[in-house]
C-alpha cells in the first residue's frame, strides 16, 4: 500500500505518530467485536437502503457525524459527498437525506454484504453508490480498530480508471481531531487497521474515487492481550 499522507493533527492530541497502521489480521487474531452486515439477507445491487442510521452493539453508523453538513463536489472523477462543519461533542452520527445515506448489498470483491455509502446521484443510480461520506461512532473510544475498504476491481487489461483517494478523519470524544489523512487507494480489498495513543470516538471517510467504495468486516472493541 502506498504511504498515507498526513493533512492534520492538532497539538491537542499529541502527533500523527500516535495514531499508527497496524496489520488488520494481528487485531483480528485478538479477541474483538466485527460488523460484517452478513446478518441481513444477500442482495445484489441497489441493496438494501438505509434512510437512518445503523445500530450494532457498541457501533452506529451514519452519513455524518451531528454538527457536519454534506454538500456536493463534483469532479473530472464524478459527484462525491464532502463533509463541512464541525461535529459536537460527545460525537453523535446521523443519517442522510432520503435515498442518500448507505444501501447494504452482496459486493463480488469481499464476497459478502458490504456499506456502499450513498453520494449525489442516489440509490437508484450506480453512479451513486459508493460515491458518498460515511462516518463511525463507538459507544466507548477505541485504542484499537480496522475495516476493509474496497474501491476499484483489479483490471488486468487497463481498461477501468485509476484508484484515487480516501479523506479520513478520526474524533476523539470532546470531537477534536485526533488525526486526518488521505489515503490513497489501491485495487481490490484493502484490509485497514491502526493503534492509537488516545481513544478515538467517531471516524469518517469520504472519497473520490472513480468506481465508489464499499467497506466491510469492521473491526473493533479489540481486547489488548499484551501484558
Amino acid at each position: 500500500m502506498r504511504a498515507l499522507v498526513f493533512l492534520l493533527a492538532l497539538p491537542a492530541a499529541g502527533s500523527a505518530s500516535e495514531l499508527r497502521k497496524v496489520p488488520y489480521d494481528t487485531l483480528r487474531g485478538q479477541p474483538h467485536r466485527i460488523e460484517t452486515f452478513d446478518a441481513l439477507p444477500t442482495v445484489s445491487e441497489p441493496g438494501i437502503n438505509f434512510d437512518q442510521h445503523w445500530r450494532a452493539p457498541g457501533l452506529s453508523i451514519g452519513e455524518k457525524l451531528l454538527g457536519q453538513d454534506v454538500r456536493e463536489s463534483e469532479t473530472e472523477h464524478g459527484r462525491f459527498d464532502t463533509l463541512t462543519g464541525v461535529p459536537g461533542a460527545p460525537p453523535r452520527v446521523v443519517p442522510g437525506e432520503p435515498g442518500q445515506s448507505f444501501t447494504i448489498a452482496y459486493h463480488d470483491g469481499f464476497g459478502s454484504n458490504a456499506l456502499f455509502p450513498i453520494g449525489p446521484a442516489g440509490y437508484a443510480s450506480a453512479e451513486g453508490r459508493g460515491e458518498g461520506s460515511v462516518a463511525f461512532t463507538f459507544d466507548d473510544p477505541q485504542f484499537a480498530f480496522g475495516l476493509r475498504l474496497h474501491a476499484e476491481y483489479p483490471d488486468p487489461l487497463g481498461q477501468r480508471p485509476m484508484p484515487r483517494a480516501a479523506q479520513v478523519a478520526f474524533y476523539d470524544v470532546r470531537a477534536r481531531i485526533i488525526a486526518r489523512f488521505v489515503l490513497p487507494l489501491d485495487r481490490g480489498v484493502m484490509s485497514l487497521a491502526w493503534r492509537s495513543g488516545y481513544g478515538v470516538a467517531a471516524v469518517t471517510i469520504e472519497n473520490t474515487d472513480p468506481g465508489g467504495i464499499a467497506i466491510d468486516d469492521i473491526l473493533y472493541e479489540v481486547e489488548d492481550l499484551a501484558g
